[in-house]
């Protein structure tokens, strides 16, 4: 096992600990945040690339728009924008995804009847 994979493994560890170090000071409700280390540290070590995808791009929306406007953003009501994830995915199918291919073990595309 490499040095990055290393890290990645024990990256959890790390969190939960400094979780416990933060609440402990009365810093829980901040200290959450610690969490979020897992997934991002394979692309802060260099063992995963960031691909730029619909959901990522939705979320960095959700998060701009709260961190930095200046109106009242109700957080509680911006999950609706969420679900434009699905809508983009059902009416945007790649069309490499869809595959009609039979099977020589496929009884259903075999027409016996005529």
């Amino acid at each position: 096992m490499n040095f990055k994979k290393k890290i990645i493994a024990i990256t959890p560890f790390i969190s939960v600990i400094a979780f416990i170090i933060l609440t402990y000071f009365g810093y829980a409700h901040p200290g959450w945040m610690v969490f979020l280390l897992i997934p991002i540290v394979p692309f802060l070590v260099g063992q995963e690339r960031i691909r730029f995808s619909y959901p990522l791009i939705v979320t960095a929306a959700y998060l701009a728009v709260g961190l930095f406007t200046k109106f009242e953003w109700r957080w509680n009501l911006g999950w609706v924008i969420f679900l434009t994830i699905p809508i983009y995915y059902i009416l945007i199918t790649p069309k490499s995804k869809i595959t009609f291919k039979s099977s020589k073990n496929d009884k259903f595309f075999e027409d016996d009847s005529l």
